[in-house]
């Protein structure tokens, strides 16, 4: 059972939990797969069992009735249109497990703390469940560090929700006995459970999302789709065992990304102009140009493993490096600020804005400013990241680039990666510091991986990042919220961004 054709004749639990085209219509692709390979599916559907959940923070009744339409109308297509009518999907709602009217009554959990760190930590049991509440509540407001006095009603039902789940979970696998449970991501409130039973009780999972492509689909198993580590072998194996041009497809990431090409998520740099500089670029000359580009520190504030090798965060390591530069007249360093923070009020925008801008050594991009990211790597002689994807771009540019933090290209020998502060103002600093030789082939390798891995669908057709129809029908909920559902989503977020 290494992949998903090769999973047969076996007892599967798929939970599903993140609704919005295309993860809907993936578990549909992945189920129709295991039907085929005369599998049993045990479909774990929410019928507003969770008090929040990703795509509804604030337990919205009328997103709860939409979603849940909306997946049984995908079981039931799949029913009417499978090949092989002995196949079975099972369809399990939670409260026929645990009711959670009953468990509410009795669970009694803390429900303030001191900081996002104080949150991260506190388990129910042996489940990590602070760790998930956080993660969802990060990716939510949009806010590594979020007011949670502003968010307390949230932290409660996020953790009154998680083990309760982790509790039922237990349950589900106890009465099933599933060879393989599959379910979205693994790192939100409502699916983190599901992984983490799985790993404490050493039974086999499998995590999907998005893949390398619009048209494909990640399927992992007995790994989340954000481990570097699983990554970095997946790269490896699949540049070892191409048989197409890697080559050429390896170099068409890169190309793609300078043209802004969206194939398979948003572009950040498409409205930029092209080849557009700061003014002060003229006044540049005889100085050593660094350029640092940093992350959104949401995007990974909630994941275990990731963030910066020795500072705290990036906002730190960015204030340290400007500290060292501040009378330093033979560097010029600028902040390209990710355009993902683009008109976010929050605590990292706010950092950025009062304490970075307050040192005369850097000179600060805004994430809205129109400068071209793709001129700035090439006319800059130094570029440092904390994990961004610019850091794997500027190496195959052949630029001298330094990572800070953790990423899925630092296994490759295209980067160089200082063991403390002093090794990395010695890089920036030192004329006469030799970088180490960039291997080309691995920044292709690095490019061949995003354009290759995962699953090409087979029923699903996607139109954009988020539409698409499932063997030319178009799975929606047919209810009076259809037209209001991504509305309000859209304002539940704007209440979030707002504390």
């Amino acid at each position: 059972m290494n992949n998903l054709d090769e999973i047969h004749n076996k007892k599967i639990l798929v939970q599903t939990s993140y609704h919005y085209t295309p993860h809907l219509e993936t578990e549909m692709e992945i189920v129709e797969r295991l039907l085929q390979q005369n599998n049993t599916v045990y479909w774990l559907v929410c019928n507003a069992s969770f008090k929040t959940c990703f795509g509804n923070p604030e337990h919205q009744t009328s997103i709860c009735k939409s979603c849940n339409q909306r997946v049984v109308n995908g079981v039931s297509f799949l029913n009417k249109n499978r090949e092989d009518s002995s196949a079975k999907i099972i369809q399990l709602q939670y409260d026929s497990f645990i009711k959670f009217s009953d468990f509410e009554n009795k669970f009694s959990i803390q429900n303030e703390f001191s900081s996002v760190t104080e949150l991260k930590a506190f388990k129910y049991k042996t489940y990590d469940v602070g760790m998930a509440t956080a993660s969802s509540l990060v990716s939510i407001s949009r806010d590594h560090n979020p007011n949670l006095i502003n968010h307390k009603d949230f932290i409660f039902r996020g953790l009154l929700t998680g083990a309760y789940l982790y509790d039922t979970l237990n349950v589900v696998v106890d009465q099933i006995e599933p060879d393989l449970v599959v379910l979205f991501n693994g790192r939100f409130i409502e699916n983190r459970p599901a992984l983490r039973v799985c790993q404490e009780r050493k039974l086999n999972y499998a995590t999907h999302e998005r893949g390398g492509k619009i048209d494909s689909f990640l399927f992992r198993l007995n790994s989340i789709p954000h481990s570097i580590e699983t990554v970095s072998q997946e790269m490896e194996s699949l540049w070892k065992n191409a048989t197409d041009d890697k080559q050429f497809i390896g170099e068409s990431f890169y190309k793609n990304r300078i043209k802004g090409v969206e194939d398979a998520w948003y572009s950040f740099t498409k409205d930029q102009q092209i080849g557009r500089l700061p003014s002060s670029f003229e006044s540049n000359q005889n100085k050593r140009v660094v350029s640092i580009f940093n992350s959104s520190l949401d995007e990974y504030e909630g994941l275990e493993g990731f963030g910066p090798y020795f500072y705290k965060n990036d906002n730190e390591g960015i204030e340290e490096i400007c500290k060292a530069l501040e009378n330093n007249e033979s560097v010029k360093l600028y902040l390209r600020v990710h355009p993902n923070l683009k008109g976010l009020d929050n605590t990292q925008n706010k950092f950025l804005n009062e304490t970075i801008a307050s040192y005369k050594s850097v000179e600060i991009i805004a994430a809205n400013d129109v400068v071209d990211t793709y001129e700035l790597i090439r006319r800059s002689d130094i570029i440092v990241v904390f994990g961004s994807t610019v850091g794997i771009e500027a190496a195959f540019s052949g630029k001298k680039v330094i990572l800070l933090g953790r990423a899925a290209y630092e296994k490759l020998n295209c980067v160089y990666i200082p063991q403390n502060h002093n090794q990395l103002m010695e890089a920036l600093t030192n004329p006469e510091f030799k970088f180490p030789e960039i291997n080309k082939e691995d920044a292709l390798k690095y490019g061949y991986w995003n354009e290759s891995f995962g699953y090409k669908y087979k029923s699903y057709k996607p139109s954009s990042l988020t539409n698409g129809s499932f063997k030319g029908v178009i799975i929606n909920d047919f209810s009076p919220y259809k037209s209001f559902r991504r509305g309000i989503k859209k304002f539940v977020r704007g209440l979030f961004n707002k504390k």
